[in-house]
């Protein structure tokens, strides 16, 4: 019975914790907090390894940024910006029109933000 209640509540928790975060969170004083997401891109590069520094050095840049840097940066209209735990960094390897094996860094920037309601 004990492992009965503690499924149900088990369940009770996850399925209010998705619907949570699946759907924009109502604030007082007519804001919503909203999430999303982009892509920057470092400069074409040699090797993977300086990609990858290179990619790094600008999320830990964007990670130290204040929110007016972030809606610049990130170009988002709301002043209250915070960067999630959940961005990433990863390297795209391309080849140009000469043939060279070029490599870019992807910073997968996650934030969320307060948005304005007309209510």
């Amino acid at each position: 019975m004990k492992s009965f209640k503690t499924l149900a509540l088990s369940t009770i928790i996850i399925l209010a914790s998705s619907s949570a975060m699946a759907n924009p969170v109502v604030t007082s004083g007519n804001y919503i907090s909203k999430a999303s997401h982009t892509i920057l891109y470092t400069d074409h590069v040699t090797t993977k390894e300086i990609a990858y520094n290179q990619a790094l050095t600008q999320l830990n840049k964007l990670d130290n940024s204040s929110s007016a840097e972030l809606k610049k940066i990130l170009k988002v209209t709301s002043q209250n910006i915070s960067l999630d735990d959940q961005s990433y960094i990863t390297v795209q390897e391309t080849m140009n029109m000469q043939g060279q094996i070029q490599y870019t860094g992807l910073i997968h920037a996650n934030y969320h933000y307060l948005e304005h309601t007309s209510n």
